[in-house]
């Protein structure tokens, strides 16, 4: 299977409730965009799989992990044209410091598209079948 495209997106902690519903929505764009003839989506005729959306938080502490994730979830659930794409797309945040210390087979991935468990970057693999 080919491995799977990224987006990353860079989140830090104390910005506003916009910034936060801004970064799910870029992927939502992009996955959303209809294709030059108004049929299909447009990434469906470069890719077979969409990229996967990945936010790296900076600079939080370990302790407003959840804080993080759970606001990004509720940018994503807020919006409509966002909440396809976390769900047939894999979505997920991880602290730079986690992925530097510990590394992305870790389970350090939070799912952003649903209240699943914490878990490694293989398990995110086989749950998307490798996209």
């Amino acid at each position: 299977m080919d491995p799977p495209g990224a987006g990353v997106e860079r989140h830090r902690p104390g910005v506003g409730t916009e910034e936060t519903a801004a970064q799910p929505a870029a992927g939502a764009r992009l996955w959303e965009r209809s294709g030059p003839d108004g049929r299909g989506r447009a990434w469906e005729r470069r890719r077979r799989s969409f990229p996967w959306l990945l936010v790296v938080l900076v600079g939080m502490a370990a302790p407003g992990v959840r804080s993080a994730v759970a606001d990004l979830r509720l940018a994503a659930e807020e919006n409509p044209a966002v909440a396809e794409m976390p769900a047939a797309v894999p979505a997920v945040a991880a602290r730079i410091e986690d992925l530097v210390q510990r590394g992305p087979s870790a389970p350090i991935w939070h799912p952003l598209g649903s209240r699943g468990r914490v878990c490694g970057w293989t398990e995110l693999s086989a749950a998307s079948g490798s996209r």
